[in-house]
Order: structure tokens, then C-alpha cells, then sequence
């Protein structure tokens, strides 16, 4: 007796499968299960699937007792779905193509990281450029002049201040470093001197009345005191004031809650800057001689270092910086694998050329230092080995640093590669979105219907 067909079309396509392959998609109670039970059939008894048909024929394999392979040019998130729809668990996929599929899901993670940022970023300017007048005028005029502070692409003011806030933190940047450099810094004058010296200045007063060439006695002035130059005072004071009117006025317009201004990273180093600054000038109000010698304050000068993290702010909303961010965080568990081994390589390495007996590494910590820098192949030549064995114990820690790095730092660039590529997605999905809701927003904060946003799964 000839088994029993039945004849079902996959979108279009038509394939005649026998009864046991129904029992089996049945019995695994997934979509298609209930398509099959509920009977939904012309009068030729044909069951009718919405299905991609090209991805079926690897689905009926897999029924029929053969291996289940993804098919060639299709993606491998459409086939997951198919598989899902036709209740095959992912596990039974042939060798040769787990290990692309299972490349494809931790991508997908990964992604996820990026995605879920997106979103929240686009969804809190959604809400900032719709904010109604009914919530208050207030409210309007935060939500306007935080989209000033922190979208430079949504309007010409917005630009304006962004490349005028640029234009501060560079010349803040360039105060911190100049003025360490013996070309910007100049000799003390008098009023100086007598700032320094304070009451003993009477001792010093010779050099400036010109009776130090009758009076022998009269103590030297210190040849390494010095102070930069004016006009760096001059860029340090407006950038302070600068920097302090925009913190406050960032605190002012922030549409959030306030515990959340101060979770924020830039914000925590722009407050952080500031009380050093502040710190600084009242510490020379204290004790003015500090200004031009080293005194136990110079750990606060030491902090101004902090302003150069301002640098972030100018370039937070660049792509490519973004990117950086999110591969970072993707790939942080690699990058912490990588720091284990090189520790561990380290601790070894450097071991091993300290009981090597070669005079050139006096200490096993001065080892380590010698065995971080040849794995990293920098090479700084203030420690060579000399003997034979040291300088074998130096090749094997050289290969393994370069096999470590190797390894680990093209995950790290495969991560920053495809979250560019990605991101591509995004900001042009973004640039149409907010397009679209700038043309539909009228100059008066009142409310407007949002934009239905595009995000990379509809596209």
C-alpha cells in the first residue's frame, strides 16, 4: 500500500512530504504544528505556508533523517527564525555550519550592547524635541537648550557652542602643558619677589634699588624661581569662569533627575576640574609663596591633569569614538584575558632572567619591567641580556608576547569593525528620523506626534 502524501506550498513552492514527517513537525508543538492541526486547507487538501521556500528544502532534510545545514546565501538570523517556526532546536545543526551560526549569536550579543544605547539615546531626544508646552514652559526651555549643550547636529546655535566649547578646552589643554616648558615662563618682577620673599623681602630689597653693588652681604636671589607668562594667567582665568558658567548651566537645564547629572562621567571630571582649580587659588591666597615654588600643594597642581579628559566631551559624539566605547565593553572579557596572561608571563619571565644569573637585571621587579616591555615588543634598551641563557629566556618572552597579542587584539578589532559597520546603520536611521520630526515641529514648544522610529530590524 502506498503511504500517504500530503502536498503542502511554501510560499509558492510545493513539496509532497509523507505522514511520519507530519507526525514529527506535530509532535515538536511549534508554529507550524498548528497550522498542520488546525487544518487550513483549500478543497484539494493543500496546506499553504508563508514560509521562505528556499530555506524549506535544508528544514525537509532534516525531517527526512539527513543533516540540517544553513544554506548558502542567507542570512543566519532568518534561518534561526525558519528553525524556530518549524521546531528544530538549533543544537542538531551539522558541524560545518555550527560554528558559523554560533559566530552569527555572539554577534548578535554583542550588537545588543550597541542597540540597547541607541535606542535609550534616540528615545531621550525623541522625547526632548516633542516636549509640549502643557508640561510647562520651563520644561520646554530645558529640554531646547540641553539639545544646544548636547546635540551639535540639531541646530546652528547648537554648532556655535559646540565649536566655541572646543575652542575653551584646547586652550585650557594648552595653558596645562605650556606653562611647564621653560619658553613660556619667565623671570619674577618685584611685586613678585616681594609676594615670595614677604617680610624677609627687606634682606633681598638691594637687588632692586641698585645698592647690591656696594652691599656684598646681601643674600642671592633663588636662580630656579620662576613663573609662566601672563597671558597664560589670562587663558586660565577665562577658562575657569568659562567652565564654571557652563557646569552651572548644564546642572540648570538638565531635563533628568538630578542624582543622574552626577552618575555622568564628563560632568563628575568638569566638577572634579574645578574644585582643583579652585583649590589651587585659594591655596596661593593662603600662602602666595606656593605659587612659584614646589610646596606640599603640588599633589592639587598635580590633578589638573583631569582637564585633559574634557577632551571626551568634544568628541563623545563622533561615530567612530562611540565605537571605540562599545568595542571596549564588548570586549572586555578578552582584554582581561589578555591582562592575566601577560601578567602571568611577566611574573615568569621576569623570574626566570633574575636566576639566570645575568648581572643586567639586578632585581627580579626591574625583571618585570624588563619582561612587560619585550612581550609588548617596545624594546626600550636600558636592559639587555648579555648571557646565554638570559638571552634565551629574552626570545621566548619576546615570541610570547607577540603570540598573546596576536591572539587576543584581533577580536578586539573584529568587535570595532563590525560595531562601525553597524553604527552606519543607525545614523542614517537617525538622521531620517530627526529629519522628519524637525520638519514636523513648529518654532512654539507644543506638542507634536512623534516620528515612528526606524530602528535596524525594520530596515
Amino acid at each position: 500500500m502506498e503511504e500517504k502524501r500530503i502536498e503542502i506550498d511554501v510560499n509558492g513552492k510545493k513539496f509532497k512530504i509523507s505522514q511520519d514527517i507530519v507526525d514529527k513537525i506535530i509532535l515538536s508543538d511549534c508554529e507550524a504544528s498548528k497550522i498542520f492541526l488546525n487544518k487550513k486547507s483549500t478543497e484539494d487538501n493543500v496546506v499553504y505556508f508563508e514560509r521562505n521556500a528556499g530555506l524549506f528544502g535544508s528544514i525537509l532534510c532534516y525531517y527526512q533523517g539527513r543533516t540540517l545545514h544553513v544554506p548558502s546565501g542567507f542570512c543566519p538570523g532568518e534561518f534561526k527564525d525558519e528553525l524556530k517556526f518549524w521546531g528544530i532546536d538549533p543544537k542538531h545543526l551539522s558541524k560545518c555550519c555550527m560554528g558559523q551560526f554560533i559566530t552569527f549569536c555572539d554577534d548578535q550579543d554583542v550588537l545588543q550592547i550597541l542597540e540597547n544605547d541607541q535606542i535609550k539615546k534616540e528615545q531621550n531626544k525623541t522625547e526632548l524635541i516633542t516636549r509640549k508646552e502643557s508640561e510647562g514652559m520651563w520644561k520646554c526651555i530645558q529640554s531646547k537648550g540641553w539639545l544646544v549643550l548636547e546635540e551639535p547636529s540639531t541646530s546652528i546655535l547648537a554648532k556655535v557652542y559646540f565649536f566655541t566649547s572646543a575652542l575653551f578646552v584646547l586652550a585650557s589643554i594648552f595653558g596645562l602643558v605650556c606653562q611647564t616648558h621653560p619658553s613660556f615662563r619667565r623671570k619674577l618682577i618685584q611685586s613678585e619677589w616681594e609676594e615670595y620673599f614677604g617680610d624677609d623681602f627687606d634682606a633681598y630689597k638691594g637687588h632692586f634699588d641698585g645698592s647690591n653693588t656696594a652691599n656684598t652681604t646681601i643674600p642671592p636671589l633663588p636662580e630656579m624661581v620662576s613663573t609662566k607668562l601672563d597671558y597664560l594667567y589670562y587663558i586660565e582665568f577665562i577658562t575657569v569662569a568659562y567652565f564654571t558658567v557652563e557646569i552651572i548651566t548644564r546642572f540648570v537645564l538638565f531635563p533628568y533627575k538630578c542624582t543622574s547629572f552626577f552618575c555622568d562621567f564628563l560632568n563628575l571630571v568638569d566638577i572634579f576640574s574645578l574644585v582643583v582649580m579652585f583649590s589651587i587659588y585659594f591655596a596661593n591666597l593662603a600662602n602666595p609663596k606656593d605659587k612659584y615654588e614646589k610646596s606640599i600643594f603640588d599633589i592639587i597642581h598635580c590633578l589638573q591633569i583631569v582637564r585633559i579628559f574634557r577632551l571626551f566631551r568634544l568628541v563623545k559624539n563622533f561615530t567612530g569614538f562611540r565605537v571605540l566605547m562599545y568595542a571596549v565593553r564588548a570586549s572586555g572579557f578578552e582584554v582581561l584575558l589578555m591582562s592575566m596572561f601577560l601578567v602571568v608571563a611577566m611574573l615568569m619571565f621576569g623570574a626566570f632572567a633574575f636566576f639566570s644569573g645575568d648581572t643586567a637585571f639586578p632585581s627580579i621587579p626591574d625583571s618585570f619591567g624588563w619582561a612587560v616591555v619585550t612581550m609588548t615588543t617596545v624594546g626600550y634598551g636600558d636592559m639587555v641580556p648579555t648571557i646565554g641563557l638570559s638571552k634565551c629566556i629574552g626570545g621566548l618572552c619576546a615570541i610570547t608576547g607577540v603570540c598573546l597579542l596576536a591572539v587576543i587584539i584581533p577580536i578586539f578589532v573584529n568587535n570595532f569593525g563590525m560595531f562601525y559597520n553597524y553604527s552606519k546603520v543607525w545614523r542614517t536611521a537617525s538622521e531620517n528620523d530627526y529629519a522628519n520630526v524637525s520638519k514636523a515641529r513648529p518654532n512654539s514648544c507644543h506638542k507634536i506626534v512623534p516620528h515612528t522610529k526606524v530602528t535596524p530590524q525594520s530596515i
